[in-house]
């Protein structure tokens, strides 16, 4: 009984990854690197724009007193470590992470300066692109109280998809045994459910090809959460359930994965 209430539980988490509202369309990494390097270009936009007697200038806001020069530098370096960071291989969701937060000061301090200051058109312009970039890492700018940042690269998403591929073909043939067992199982019942696991692993094929040739993969995605759901109802309502929990819960943890990645909420 604990198994299957076990399942149950993953099961609402999945139910709510699948995307019943459209997805936030998600960026690869070289356009999401791409956006880091848009978002250093139109600070220092803003920066040339400003005028160097504010430059000197002392800020108190609801982050503490600071002189502005000092703000820049220090935002701008922050800026330069994302992008030196960021690769195929590393999402630098941290370092990206603190360009927000830090970015919040500079937004106070424009605000309070009001929109007749020179550069704010230019503020907006970046924090225009900071809001692109913030949802690419599960996030908004600005950020809200404990705001967390974090994506997933196109490697981790592939290897999430070929994981849940293998997976698939061994959780199918852990079911398939465990329904043979399960005598109250109709045959064509049987066959039927080891099926849809199977198309669940080949969802996620086509969801990492897609990735891997950067190719669109919204519908990909749509595929796969959808047929995962359709397997966790299966199971929830078979009597095999509690044979394949463990299985089927790391199963599902790689579509939840991929769920992330894609924002599908």
């Amino acid at each position: 009984m604990k198994s299957i209430s076990t399942l149950a539980l993953v099961l609402i988490v999945l139910a709510a990854a699948t995307p019943a509202a459209a997805q936030v369309d998600r960026l690869y990494d070289k356009e999401v690197k791409s956006l880091v390097e848009q978002s250093k270009k139109t600070f220092e936009r803003f920066w040339d724009a400003l005028d160097n007697t504010l430059k000197n200038t002392t800020f108190k806001g609801p982050y503490g007193e600071f002189v502005v020069k000092k703000i820049g530098e220090d935002y701008k370096n922050t800026i330069d470590i994302a992008d030196k960071r960021i690769a195929e291989s590393y999402s630098a969701s941290d370092e990206v992470g603190k360009i927000f937060s830090e970015a919040v000061r500079i937004d106070h301090y424009v605000a309070q300066q009001g929109a007749a200051m020179k550069g704010a058109s230019e503020w907006q312009a970046h924090a225009n692109v900071l809001k692109q970039l913030a949802v690419q890492f599960g996030g908004t700018f600005p950020p809200t109280q404990g705001q967390a940042y974090r994506r997933y690269t196109d490697k981790e998403v592939i290897s999430a998809a070929a994981a849940i591929e293998a997976s698939s073909k061994q959780f199918a043939s852990a079911l398939e045994n465990a329904l043979k067992k399960d005598k109250a199982t109709p045959e064509a019942t049987r066959k039927a459910m080891v099926a849809d696991v199977k198309s669940l692993g080949e969802a996620a094929k086509l969801l990492g090809s897609a990735v891997k040739d950067r190719k669109p993969a919204s519908a990909q995605v749509t595929t796969l959460l959808e047929r995962s759901k359709k397997v966790g109802e299966m199971l929830t309502a078979g009597g095999a359930a509690s044979a394949v929990q463990g299985q089927w819960t790391g199963l599902s943890g790689r579509v939840e994965t991929i769920a992330i990645a894609f924002r599908a909420k």
